[in-house]
């Protein structure tokens, strides 16, 4: 995994632009998580249990780390700003 700076050696505008980037990025993986979801629960309904079921499953860690990351990056902002 690329090592990523310090978030307390960035500047402010690096950090905004990040969060921009990390929430787009986090919005588009949960859009396409609740599409895959919906379109396991159909094949199940037609076809049966299938991997389409469980491959949604498999990514919710990756969008919570997203989320975490996000978190992390706000944080980091709103001290700067006090």
């Amino acid at each position: 995994m690329k090592n990523q700076p310090d978030l307390s050696a960035l500047t402010t505008e690096e950090l905004n632009k990040r969060a921009k980037i990390a929430k787009v990025v986090t919005g588009m993986l949960f859009g396409i998580i609740l599409i895959q979801f919906a379109a396991g629960i159909y094949l199940t309904i037609q076809k049966g249990f299938n991997v389409f079921t469980i491959i949604p499953v498999a990514f919710l860690p990756l969008l919570a780390v997203n989320y975490y990351n996000v978190k992390k990056i706000n944080d980091e902002v709103a001290r700067r700003k006090n």
